[in-house]
């Protein structure tokens, strides 16, 4: 399943978070933690612990994603 049919109720939020138009974990911390999940159950992301790379990554990815 991809992100944009998973979310696609969320995907204007996830837009604006790719685009550092919001900060996702600080505006909308519950889709941040589903999100996060995604990508680590799919295998897609491997996180490293560091709270702020992380969070980089993912937006990343979720750029290239959407």
């Amino acid at each position: 399943m991809s992100l944009s049919s998973k979310f696609k109720k969320d995907l204007s939020t996830l837009r604006a978070a790719a685009n550092k138009e919001i900060f996702l974990d600080v505006k909308h911390p519950k889709l941040y933690k589903k999100v996060r999940r995604y990508y680590q159950n799919e295998g897609l992301i491997e996180f490293s612990g560091n709270e702020f790379a992380d969070y980089e990554v993912l937006m990343d990815v979720i750029s290239e994603d959407l």
